[in-house]
């Protein structure tokens, strides 16, 4: 078994063990519904890496990584409200499957158990409480951008990347950091495993776009063409506009009014080839995981056993969903 195979297991039993529970029932069902759909576990994985990569004890930091991973699907649940989307790991999204004030008050409750779980270490040990809480205003800024940013037509390059930084990246910085430091970490180490686990997730983040738009469905769990039908500006959509002609935008215009889904994400995706979008996002994310590998040599160079984070960092370049 895999180190990364290893930690995701352990993950998994302790919050099979460790549910939502309370009163009312109803306000804890979406919550555990949401939590149990699964996922790749990356970011509670990297809490318990960054902790034995540091010389510590995985199962000490579980309840950081049951935060993390507990904040994580809080923003997912928003996300996919504001999204209107259906799905989420191939099953209903929980405002499908409950109602959108359901989803909504589940959503708050999880905020509010992911900052108690992160307290655990608290100011003790490197005031980790205090970083995650400055990660979760800087994912809320990301959201707020990614949003902003379907009412225009300007968005640039650096602007979409630094969106992504602070909506995806900065919460898998986190993870790492919390997980170091509440073992014991050097601080300089500590902030390069955060360095680590931005580039990475600047490289995930950029694949998932591509994996939304070109992967399959039976391997994603996603709505083909999600965010094109959802007219989201991503990378891929910023790079298709900017280095298409005239023609071309003209027929960017015409299948975004079309009413055929399926020949709306089939012209855009074709669209996104042709113009070199799909290339130039593919050759961004491949940089990204290439600046990860620098840092994770790095850190093998101080003494770190940084085996784990590297077989993660190999998943993410590989996966398909």
């Amino acid at each position: 078994m895999s180190q990364l195979e290893k930690h995701t297991l352990l993950f998994t039993e302790y919050l099979a063990a460790n549910p939502f529970h309370g009163k009312p029932e109803t306000l804890y069902e979406p919550m555990n519904y949401i939590m149990e759909l699964g996922g790749k576990r990356i970011r509670p994985a990297l809490v318990l890496l960054a902790a034995e990569s540091a010389g510590g004890n995985a199962e000490a930091v579980l309840p950081l990584a049951l935060g993390i991973e507990t904040f994580h699907n809080f923003s997912l649940l928003h996300d996919d409200i504001m999204d209107a989307a259906p799905l989420r790991r191939g099953k209903p999204t929980v405002h499908k499957k409950w109602n959108e004030a359901a989803a909504i008050l589940a959503g708050d409750n999880m905020l509010v158990e992911a900052t108690r779980l992160m307290a655990v270490h608290g100011d003790r040990e490197g005031h980790i409480l205090e970083f995650f809480l400055q990660t979760a205003r800087e994912v809320c800024e990301g959201q707020q951008l990614d949003m902003d940013f379907q009412q225009r037509d300007d968005v640039s390059e650096a602007e979409y990347l630094e969106m992504i930084r602070l909506k995806t990246a900065v919460l898998l910085g986190c993870a790492m950091y919390a997980g170091a430091v509440a073992v014991g970490a050097a601080e300089a180490n500590a902030a390069k495993m955060y360095d680590f686990a931005i580039d990475a997730g600047m490289g995930f983040q950029l694949q998932d776009d591509l994996l939304d738009t070109f992967g399959d469905p039976a391997f994603t769990g996603k709505q083909a063409g999600g965010d094109i039908l959802a007219g989201k500006k991503t990378l891929l959509w910023i790079e298709m506009w900017a280095n298409a002609n005239q023609e071309e935008r003209t027929a960017i215009e015409q299948l975004m009014a079309d009413n055929d889904e399926a020949r709306k994400v089939t012209g855009i995706r074709e669209l996104m080839t042709l113009t070199g979008a799909e290339a130039r996002v593919r050759e961004l994310s491949e940089s990204y995981f290439q600046e990860a590998a620098s840092l994770l040599q790095e850190l093998d160079s101080e003494g770190l056993n940084m085996a784990g984070p590297s077989e993660l960092l190999a998943f993410l370049r590989g996966r398909q969903h």
